[in-house]
């Protein structure tokens, strides 16, 4: 995806929740890359480093956590999203692509999920999507969602301890084993 970019001018943010995984990108994409923008940076320095990456004339790639680009950025500049794993919070992943998504942005913004085959991540999206699909039956219509309890939104602690319960269920049944 980043080479496609590259070929086209085109910038690009990675988005990660996890550290290790932008130092990993960081490490294969070389040294012209821009960050990682993570929380410990003060907000000066992030915008520091979103204006040195947007000045950039053509190809350019910024490194970003999830939760410290996510939000309160401007990274118009950039036409290619890329999000390195699901999140637990769609909203997480929406407000990333908005970064990029913004007034001044010229370009179209094409986002690409990564997703470990038959992996949790799978499970992730579908079980996001199940979620998205229940809220938007249920959760809007208030007179509902107080009956329901399929609508009712759990706390993150407990969305990962369900999906990795339902994961190790799926690969016992796959595999045969307990």
């Amino acid at each position: 995806l980043v080479d496609e970019a590259r070929e086209t001018g085109l910038k690009v943010v990675v988005f990660s929740y996890f550290r290790e995984v932008l130092a990993a990108v960081g490490d294969a994409l070389g040294p012209d890359v821009f960050g990682p923008l993570s929380g410990s940076a003060p907000p000066a320095r992030r915008q520091e480093l979103v204006d040195a990456f947007s000045a950039v004339e053509g190809h350019a790639v910024l490194l970003s956590q999830i939760q410290a680009g996510g939000t309160g950025l401007n990274m118009q500049a950039a036409s290619v999203v890329i999000l390195c794993e699901p999140q637990i919070k769609p909203t997480l992943e929406h407000q990333a692509v908005a970064r990029a998504h913004r007034m001044g942005q010229v370009r179209t913004v094409q986002v690409h999920r990564l997703l470990a085959t038959d992996s949790v991540d799978q499970r992730l999206v579908e079980l996001l999507a199940r979620k998205d699909r229940l809220f938007d039956a249920y959760a809007r219509r208030s007179d509902l969602a107080e009956t329901t309890p399929d609508a009712v939104d759990v706390s993150d602690a407990e969305l990962a301890r369900r999906i990795v319960e339902e994961e190790q269920q799926r690969l016992a049944r796959d595999t045969g084993r307990p």
